[in-house]
């Protein structure tokens, strides 16, 4: 096959899935074609990002200004027509509405969302309408919704009433070797991802803030300086953008990392926490909840502190968790996940997809 991958969101969890499903789909022997937009946090050497096997085509997606989407749609339909995917995988909201217009109906299409845009709480109730109407469109217009977690998939079927919807859970290359403990040492609390209204930052630091007496505590990555106010306030250290690399080899050594959601899809940070025995506490979300299990998740940031200096005090409490983790977390491995989607994907190709849980 001939598989697209279209990104908008070329950042974060969403372009490091994008990477290792076209990773995969080069290695199982198929044709394999990236285009990308790109953001402040983009890598500044994609193809050196994504390694060799996808062929990477720039999108005129340099902002989100209605000028830069007419431009990608425009690219996007140029690119379908002369190359002819046999798929093409939309991820996320911007490049699901541009390919639901720029991609015509004989071209068989599969759309991610990777968080619905209506459910933020950061934006008012008109936007958050305007969200669902045009997500409502987007999985009327593409061959099926294909969702990160079984959370997503509800909402794809009860609040949009999708037609036709399946799930492919994330995974990562390290939980395919199910790897042995990080680095022990002294006592460290993260928070990691951008600096932003998906992540509470307010509630976040609180927490933070009231385990400093037991560990080091760091928020890893960046954000808008509106966004990195109040955590900065407080005191908490912020390290900025950094590189995959960069950004596991701080979070490999921490002993608990803090996922304050207020909405999410399923968090690969959550993942890589998992395959460096890095304890993960979460918000109460169904996304969370999903991975972690309810033993991981809270309604409460001072339930979550409790929990966490538990852990931070009793090695008892903190080999448990970590063994639960472990339980937990294989089948989120990469080859897994690329299994599936080949296999969504071959459906969506001979036009046998249809609603159905994949994983």
């Amino acid at each position: 096959m001939l598989i697209m991958q279209v990104v908008e969101a070329s950042a974060s969890g969403t372009l490091e899935i994008v990477r290792a499903i076209s990773q995969g789909a080069r290695a199982a022997g198929h044709e394999v074609i990236v285009g990308y937009g790109r953001r402040p946090e983009t890598p500044a050497d994609p193809a050196a990002f994504f390694g060799d096997g996808p062929e990477l085509v720039a999108l005129p997606w340099t902002d989100r200004r209605l000028a830069a989407q007419l431009h990608t749609g425009q690219a996007l339909r140029r690119l379908v027509s002369a190359r002819r995917p046999d798929v093409v995988h939309l991820h996320s909201s911007f490049a699901g509405a541009m390919g639901a217009l720029a991609v015509g109906r004989g071209t068989p299409t599969v759309y991610t969302p990777h968080g619905y845009s209506f459910l933020r709480t950061d934006v008012g109730t008109v936007r958050r309408y305007l969200f669902r109407g045009a997500e409502w469109l987007i999985a009327r217009r593409v061959d099926i919704v294909a969702t990160v977690s079984a959370a997503e998939a509800a909402v794809a079927r009860h609040a949009l009433r999708a037609p036709r919807v399946a799930t492919v859970a994330n995974g990562i290359g390290e939980l395919d070797e199910l790897p042995s403990a990080g680095v022990s040492g002294a006592a460290r609390v993260v928070a990691m991802g951008r600096v932003g209204p998906a992540l509470a930052p307010v509630a976040t630091t609180s927490i933070l803030v009231a385990l400093q007496d037991l560990a080091t505590v760091e928020w890893i990555g960046g954000g808008p300086a509106v966004s990195e106010a109040p955590v900065r306030d407080a005191g908490i250290p912020i390290t900025g953008w950094l590189g995959r690399d960069d950004a596991l080899a701080r979070l490999q050594i921490a002993t608990v990392l803090v996922r304050w959601s207020a909405w999410d899809a399923a968090p690969v940070a959550l993942l890589e926490a998992m395959a460096h025995d890095v304890v993960a506490i979460g918000s109460d979300i169904p996304a969370n909840r999903e991975l972690l299990g309810a033993h991981a998740v809270f309604r409460t940031p001072s339930e979550a502190i409790a929990r966490i200096r538990t852990l931070l005090q009793d090695p008892t409490a903190l080999r448990e968790a970590i063994a639960a983790q472990r339980r937990r977390r294989r089948k989120f491995g990469a080859s897994r996940m690329v299994e599936d989607w080949l296999r969504l994907y071959e459906s969506v190709a001979t036009g046998k997809a249809s609603s159905a849980e994949v994983s």
